[in-house]
């Protein structure tokens, strides 16, 4: 599966009423993206028989971040979307967040019919891939043959857009000794906590989040953003920040730092920024030629 760290966050997302946001351009060179073709420094492109293609050169720009799309593959009833991206990722950027998984993505195209959508990537080191494997209902079933036969236009949306909000929340004083924690923090008017420590020989895991919880609605995940700053104790050490994981069967997501820490030290644990769910849509088109 293309997007395994998103299923720790998909109940998170509320659907809410939406706003139109409209967005979409053609491709050119930004911040390094010199024409809209595959990178040989990117992991390989999933391999499948292909009936016929479709070349675009068509680009979603942000303030910092350009996805450009150069070619559809056509399955028997399903096609492969293929793409390239540049720039500093973000959460933040819509279409980004969805190809993660973060937020939901629907595709649409001009006649209304929805597609089903079945994989999606937008990993540092690999290709921009959106996998559709059929037509989602009214008219869902097995559906044989070029489904982009007539079709000129894919309308990508993306609901419940993500809004970036600065903290920062500092959680100081914290004993280095597994257990609960009832450590909170307040910034930006949002009241955070965190629920757990785990101490473990090479770092220690802070239970952040209780998985499936829609309050608040945040995506607390690391992303180049660096949502956490490096960890910090009161004898002067610094405790890099790892990855976000579950363990066992622990209804909380947790982010592990490293190295472990003295047994004897206070630990101050800072989340920067964070990441709620809105009522904003943002739409933005493919046009097929």
């Amino acid at each position: 599966m293309f997007r395994d760290e998103a299923h720790l966050m998909r109940a998170l997302i509320r659907p809410l009423a939406a706003v139109a946001l409209v967005v979409s351009s053609a491709c050119g060179s930004l911040q390094g993206l010199t024409g809209c073709t595959a990178d040989a420094s990117e992991s390989p492109i999933p391999s499948m028989p292909s009936t016929r293609t479709i070349q675009l050169d068509q680009r979603w720009a942000a303030e910092n971040r350009s996805v450009c799309f150069y070619e559809i593959r056509i399955t028997d009833g399903g096609f492969l979307i293929l793409g390239h991206a540049a720039g500093q990722t973000s959460i933040g950027d819509p279409w980004h967040a969805a190809l993660r998984g973060f937020s939901r993505m629907r595709i649409f195209d001009e006649a209304s019919r929805e597609y089903a959508l079945s994989s999606t990537s937008d990993r540092p080191g690999h290709g921009t891939v959106v996998y559709v494997d059929g037509l989602l209902p009214p008219t869902r079933q097995q559906v044989k043959g070029d489904l982009l036969t007539g079709v000129h236009q894919l309308t990508f949306q993306v609901d419940n857009v993500l809004d970036k909000v600065d903290g920062p929340w500092s959680f100081d004083n914290i004993p280095v000794r597994s257990g609960p924690l009832s450590a909170t923090a307040t910034a930006a008017g949002r009241d955070l906590r965190l629920y757990d420590l785990i101490v473990k020989p090479d770092g220690f895991s802070v239970g952040f989040m209780e998985l499936g919880s829609s309050y608040p609605p945040f995506v607390g995940i690391r992303s180049p953003y660096n949502e956490f700053s490096p960890a910090h104790d009161d004898k002067g050490n610094t405790y890099a920040v790892v990855a976000p994981e579950q363990i066992g069967t622990s209804a909380l997501l947790y982010m592990k730092f490293a190295p472990a820490p003295p047994p004897d030290a206070k630990l101050t644990i800072t989340l920067d920024r964070i990441f709620v769910s809105s009522d904003r849509t943002w739409r933005g088109s493919l046009f097929l030629p």
